[in-house]
């Protein structure tokens, strides 16, 4: 079953695969007991679990996807949040010399986290996007609070009880700015109370708790499972492959002051071309595969990195402590004595944690660190770079753009990293706060579309220079010649740039400059001759001087995929697939009023929209936004997710009525069932308004379609009334004509159809 949810990416396949799921399996009652929530109005989209953090076994929550617009591109598989102390009398009397509340890597923390309150605070309402009256969206969202003087854009506030007595407050933030949304900032206070479940009493009577660390544990993956498989190695869906480097905190400085943790996919060995950089040459034959993927874009151009923006001294010195994380550490991600079977009354293994907690870990030979120096060095990195007797810093981006040795060390599972922070001492009532943000950076859409593709054309030769306009400048400078490799690599300058700006948010006291919100509503409407746009003005926020409306073919995630092969071998790109402006934009038409209506539109075509409120030029110089360009609302806001099409015209005489497809097959392929990953049937040839009143074979009314738009065409998803997912058998539909002043008005016809899945 959760492999075949991931690929809810609609509203009605959300709908449709909700129902299966209470129909026709047995829903995980451990794994449900966690709720999640979506950040998703920036480039980086992101499910925050209840429990605290995003293990491996809690459906769909360990991804963290980047574009979010693309499908499949996640850079996360687990995430795990440990609490541990010292000397601990719990509320029946026993003393733990150790105790440690888990969640994750791969455990659920049933047991030991108890969520009292999750919430999605929002600083406006989310805006209505629909496609003919049926509501889009990509992965549901719904606002609990919304608060206008909220800094971020969006915040999951969680609230977590432990039964170690310290509450987790966790408020994870996204930003819809342009400039600012590829990094969500998290933080974390963490308060004594004494409090063990999940009521209100309190349980421990123990007045201090000692030797305390919150423990972060990561096992990032690259662009996964959409660059893996064919195209690197299979072990990349779970981050076989990843680097993991560090800086900062005694480790590199790469000319930085952060304390930071980073990850990229490395060079797999063995391959036809250098994977760096995950170029997508094969068809993938994962379920997350775009059809067509194959010219070469960089699916993996990308590094993904975690940032300590700030951690109390002490519970009574609220100042940023430069020498946390004590412990910066990397770990095997299969070291089962760490990432399973976590349990906080196993006395042993909470032991063999707590080494790990204190002193971090040696990756070769896999074990708890016996000189406990910290700060884990050589990095993983370095390690398979060979660079084991290596200083810091002695290592430069184009050494690692030649990497040849395999990232993982002989490793399957691949490897993570700890931050760990402590030992802090707390009173009841007293809490510490750690601020971290996740970010990933890399190069652009176009860039990574535009090098890939070049590097393809070039043989995968690795030292083929490419030129490419970086800055768009107009003028392609020295730097801007780099390898394939070379390429790549400067995504690491992108991630610490962003790590910059990701702190200066903080000490802003998480206030930047807002662009223009983005319309409450936005609605396309499908027609026979033109597709119709219409959208509502938002009331509040900075002044909209304009809208622009962005519209792609086919498919909503904006991939450039081969149309076809030539008999040449060369791929020919379907470049309609890319978003472009094509209305507000210079050189486009102008936007007058609340509508548009998009005549440029072909019969057979599908097509995706997003609308922008477009500011005026900005003149605030802080949070490294550029002075003089306009702020846009995020694209996320108001993106469409379902199809708009030319609608054929009513139809004429009742007997012309067909279903298509009939039988409708679910393992026939997309040329014979609708593509773009939509599982419906149409009635074609509809009189202008109809009711459409589908039987089972037993006479059983289990749906009823009123078709009202005036075309000829009506589609359904195959769901009962009650939005239940039909089942394989003959179905029938009647159809009556309410088209008022036809001849055939109140006239009725019955088509069969079968159902085969």
């Amino acid at each position: 079953m959760m492999a075949v949810l991931k690929r809810i990416h609609t509203s009605a396949q959300f709908v449709i695969l909700a129902a299966m799921s209470l129909t026709l399996f047995q829903v995980d009652d451990v794994a449900a007991q966690w709720t999640t929530k979506w950040l998703t109005v920036g480039d980086l989209h992101k499910p925050y679990a209840s429990g605290g953090a995003e293990t491996e076994n809690i459906y769909i929550a360990n991804e963290l996807m980047y574009p979010g617009i693309h499908l499949g591109e996640s850079h996360h598989h687990w995430k795990g949040l440990w609490i541990s102390v010292k000397n601990l009398t719990d509320e029946n009397g026993n003393v733990w010399d150790v105790r440690t509340s888990h969640i994750g890597p791969r455990g659920l923390g049933i047991g030991e986290m108890f969520d009292v309150s999750h919430r999605l605070i929002a600083r406006f309402e989310k805006p209505l996007v629909s496609v003919d009256g049926l509501e889009t969206f990509n992965r549901p969202v719904t606002v609990d609070e919304v608060r206008g003087d909220l800094g971020p854009d969006q915040m999951v506030e969680s609230i977590i009880n432990t039964s170690v007595g310290i509450t987790t407050t966790r408020r994870a933030m996204q930003w819809s700015d342009e400039y600012h949304d590829n990094y969500h900032i998290v933080e974390y206070t963490f308060t004594y109370t004494g409090n063990t479940d999940k009521d209100e009493a309190i349980e421990l009577d123990q007045e201090t708790v000692e030797g305390v660390y919150f423990t972060f544990l990561d096992r990032p993956k690259a662009a996964s499972p959409a660059g893996s498989g064919n195209n690197s190695t299979g072990g990349g869906s779970w981050g076989q492959m990843q680097m993991n480097d560090a800086v900062g905190a005694g480790l590199n400085d790469y000319g930085t002051d952060f304390r930071a943790q980073f990850s990229w996919q490395g060079a797999v060995p063995g391959r036809t071309w250098n994977t760096l950089g995950q170029p997508m040459w094969l068809a993938q034959s994962a379920g997350n595969a775009l059809p067509g993927d194959t010219l070469g874009r960089l699916a993996g151009a990308d590094f993904y990195g975690q940032v300590t923006l700030h951690a109390d001294k002490s519970a009574t010195d609220k100042s940023d402590d430069p020498e946390q994380p004590r412990v910066m550490s990397y770990v095997e991600s299969d070291w089962s004595d760490i990432t399973t079977g976590n349990d906080h009354t196993n006395v042993a293994k909470m032991e063999l944690e707590r080494g790990l907690i204190e002193c971090g870990a040696r990756g070769n030979p896999i074990d708890v660190d016996p000189e406990c120096q910290k700060r884990t060095w050589p990095t993983q990195a370095y390690l398979v770079m060979g660079a084991t007797d290596a200083a810091p810093n002695s290592l430069t981006k184009d050494d690692f753009a030649n990497q040849t040795n395999s990232p993982d060390l002989g490793r399957a599972g691949g490897w993570g990293f700890v931050n760990s922070y402590g030992p802090y001492t707390l009173n009841k009532g007293e809490s510490v706060t750690i601020v971290i943000a996740d970010v990933v950076a890399g190069l652009s859409e176009q860039a990574a579309g535009y090098i890939g593709r070049a590097y393809r054309k070039g043989n995968a030769n690795d030292d083929f220079i490419i030129p490419y306009d970086a800055d768009g400048n107009g003028v392609i400078e020295d730097d801007e010649r780099l390898t394939k490799n070379q390429w790549v690599m400067t995504a690491r300058d992108s991630l610490f740039k962003s790590f910059e700006m990701a702190r200066q948010t903080y000490q802003a006291g998480y206030k930047i400059p807002e662009p223009p919100r983005p319309p409450t509503k936005f609605e396309v409407t499908s027609g026979t001759d033109q597709i119709s746009l219409t959208w509502e003005p938002a009331s509040g926020g900075p002044p909209v001087d304009h809208y622009e409306i962005y519209r792609a073919q086919n498919a909503y995630y904006g991939v450039v995929t081969a149309l076809s092969v030539g008999a040449d071998g060369v791929a020919i790109p379907d470049s309609s697939r890319a978003y472009r402006c094509i209305a507000g934009c210079p050189g486009t038409p102008a936007i007058t009023g609340n509508s548009y209506l998009d005549t440029d539109v072909a019969r057979g075509v599908s097509y995706f929209y997003y609308i922008q409120a477009v500011g005026q030029p900005n003149t605030d110089p802080t949070a490294m936004m550029p002075v003089g360009v306009p702020l846009r609302s995020s694209r996320y806001y108001s993106q469409t997710y379902e199809p708009a099409f030319l609608r054929r015209a009513p139809g004429n005489d009742l007997a012309d009525i067909r279903i298509v497809p009939n039988p409708y097959n679910l393992a026939a392929t997309e040329d014979v069932r609708f593509g773009d990953r939509q599982d419906k049937l149409a009635f074609y040839g509809l009189p202008a308004r109809a009711t459409i009143k589908i039987y089972s074979e037993l006479g059983e009314l289990i749906e009823t379609l009123e078709h009202t738009d005036g075309s000829g065409d009506e589609f359904w998803f195959m769901t009962t009334s009650s939005r239940q997912l039909i089942v394989s058998g003959v179905y029938f539909a009647v159809i009556e004509d309410k088209t008022e002043g036809s001849d055939s008005f109140g006239s009725q016809v019955i088509r069969k159809f079968i159902i085969i899945r």
